[in-house]
């Protein structure tokens, strides 16, 4: 198998690095921070430089392409997360490489939770605007791609950015009313990986409709009772406090529950909820 992962220093990139199996011939991109590793083929990678990307997919020719490079704020994210998407999906087709494009649950208003595959994006923010974009473009560009829809992404071994911070304070009011499925870093990477040895199975895409599959986590969390949950099983007193999503100066989706029972059916890979994840998986950072 070759796999190649744009996005490769990103949190859900590293993390598909580290649980690859190593008799995989894997390759990664990265933009700013290099990939210190000697079983990975590294490749500094600007995904909005089409030529760019078109001359690693030819280099490397993976069997699979999992697309995790995007980016969710800043100047650039719009270019980034919809061109930069188009150019890996055209160069991903032109090498008939699978391609496994990671979404958001944000690409959903939050009214209409829980929302399963068929559920149509109706984004009320600019990233899940550009999530959205992506996705469509990905259709259009890459007919045999597979889109996964995820939710927060967590984890401790590293810890992920978004934990590290609401321990240390810098995020110091996490919403009551806006609900999430977060899921365990190790997890995920689990069922990308596991969908991608399964992907040369026609068998595979035949059971998931319209090609959209979502993994998340099995338990439906507030932001505050999830940095609650991770204070307490870290031993570390708050830094937060409650606080309603309607106090934020700009629209937010208040409830984005990801239905993923189909991805249960299919995935051997567990998709544990936080409380079953910190039963064995924490430790002080």
């Amino acid at each position: 198998m070759k796999l190649l992962v744009t996005g490769g220093s990103g949190y859900i990139g590293a993390g598909i690095l580290r649980r690859a199996p190593r008799e995989w011939q894997i390759a990664a991109t990265y933009l700013t921070h290099p990939i210190e590793r000697a079983d990975v083929a590294a490749f500094r990678l600007d995904i909005c430089d089409a030529d760019a990307v078109a001359r690693v997919l030819e280099a490397f020719r993976p069997d699979v392409v999992i697309h995790t490079a995007a980016q969710m704020s800043g100047e650039t994210m719009m270019v980034t997360n919809v061109d930069g998407t188009r150019n890996v999906a055209r160069a991903a087709q032109r090498v008939r490489a699978h391609l496994i494009h990671l979404s958001t649950d944000v690409v959903f208003d939050g009214e209409h939770a829980p929302y399963n595959e068929d559920a149509l994006p109706a984004p009320i923010t600019p990233y899940g605007e550009s999530k959205a974009r992506a996705e469509q473009i990905v259709r259009a560009e890459h007919p045999r791609a597979l889109i996964v829809r995820t939710s927060l992404v967590y984890g401790f071994a590293p810890m992920d950015p978004r934990t590290r911070q609401t321990l240390a304070g810098e995020m110091p009011r996490l919403f009551t009313d806006e609900y999430r499925c977060p899921i365990f870093i190790d997890d995920l990477a689990d069922a990308l990986i596991e969908l991608t040895m399964s992907l040369r199975e026609q068998s595979l895409l035949e059971a998931i409709p319209n090609a959209v599959l979502h993994i998340a986590g099995a338990q439906r969390l507030s932001r505050y009772e999830f940095g609650l949950k991770l204070a307490r099983a870290l031993h570390i007193e708050p830094k937060f406090v409650p606080a309603l999503s309607a106090s934020s100066p700009t629209p937010r989706p208040r409830d984005c529950t990801l239905d993923i029972s189909r991805a249960q059916k299919i995935l051997r890979t567990r998709l544990r909820g936080v409380d079953q994840v910190l039963q064995t998986n924490t430790r002080k950072s």
